[in-house]
């Protein structure tokens, strides 16, 4: 459908318009009595996240492309079905395919003033299974309200099972990293990418002087970040998922990325929900799997 059919079938006046983004690719704006949210069809792609006299919840790139085949540098990509490297070795997109992919609209609603609904969907084809040869139809529910949640749901469509794991590469703005912190991960087993998998025991409050790139496994509570440049508090809650990755590129990285400017690396802070590393979810044909995660926002409480 073309940006005229789209508003058509799915806009909802004053709450969902859908729109022409950068490199002309489809977004969603929401805006509601709570929250406003930019949603791109491109990737299945949450872009844009903020409750109504608060900061932005998500870190976006100014230099993120906006192309085929490109991902987008921000947000929440959605990695599916493998996160990470391509698990056999082919030289497969690392993350899997989806966020490179057109998603379709599936649904609009507006159940209440400031809550509002957002369904994308995506389907195998020729392509998909050149890839990955299987049978599948995702479903990404996005709810705007005074939480954004995000509801990832894996349905096998084919005759065999299949393993997947996948994740919430969810980019969180803050004010400062060097000041920032991720709590609710002490005691937690990692694997620290930035040391060849070395496995660890986390202990105390995550702190940044440096590159982190952690998969946290067996995370049994609901995870925050403490901004205190920017004076808040991230909450994080998920199901479907014991796994975290804790992810900041510093400035070597940083530097090295076109889509990232060079001190990028001082307001982003990736905490991702996420079935990874030993949590591969096996999907049996006709069954489905649902990735949950919510997010929000409170004041920090004094030091």
């Amino acid at each position: 459908m073309n940006i005229i059919e789209l508003n058509q079938h799915f806009a909802i006046p004053g709450h969902v318009e859908i729109t022409e983004g950068p490199g002309s690719l489809p977004q969603i704006r929401v805006t509601n009595t709570a929250a406003t949210a930019v949603i791109s069809v491109y990737g299945g792609q949450v872009l844009s996240y903020h409750r109504h006299g608060e900061d932005e919840l998500l870190f976006l790139s100014e230099r993120a492309y906006y192309a085929d085949g490109k991902a987008i540098k921000g947000g929440v990509p959605v990695c599916w079905p493998w996160f990470g490297a391509d698990p056999t070795g082919q030289g497969r997109p690392a993350h899997g395919f989806v966020r490179t992919r057109l998603w379709s609209v599936g649904a609009t609603a507006q159940p209440e003033p400031g809550l509002t609904r957002v369904e994308l969907r995506l389907h195998d084809d020729d392509t998909t299974r050149t890839l990955w040869p299987h049978h599948f139809a995702l479903s990404l529910v996005v709810t705007v309200g005074q939480t954004l949640d995000l509801e990832l749901v894996t349905r096998n469509t084919g005759d065999r099972p299949f393993d997947i794991t996948q994740a919430f590469h969810t980019y969180f703005l803050v004010g400062a990293i060097e000041q920032a912190g991720v709590d609710g991960l002490d005691g937690c087993r990692y694997l620290d990418k930035v040391r060849d998998f070395a496995g660890f025991e986390q202990s105390g409050t995550v702190a940044f002087d440096g590159e982190v790139d952690r998969i946290y496994q067996q995370v049994k509570q609901p995870l925050g970040i403490s901004d205190p440049a920017l004076g808040r508090r991230i909450d994080i809650a998920c199901s479907g998922s014991t796994t975290a990755v804790v992810w900041n590129p510093w400035r070597a990285i940083s530097t090295s990325m076109q889509d990232l400017a060079d001190d990028d690396y001082r307001r982003l802070l990736c905490v991702e929900t996420a079935n990874a590393a030993d949590e591969v979810i096996t999907i049996q044909p006709g069954a489905q799997y649902r990735l949950r995660a919510s997010y929000g926002q409170s004041a920090l409480a004094p030091a």
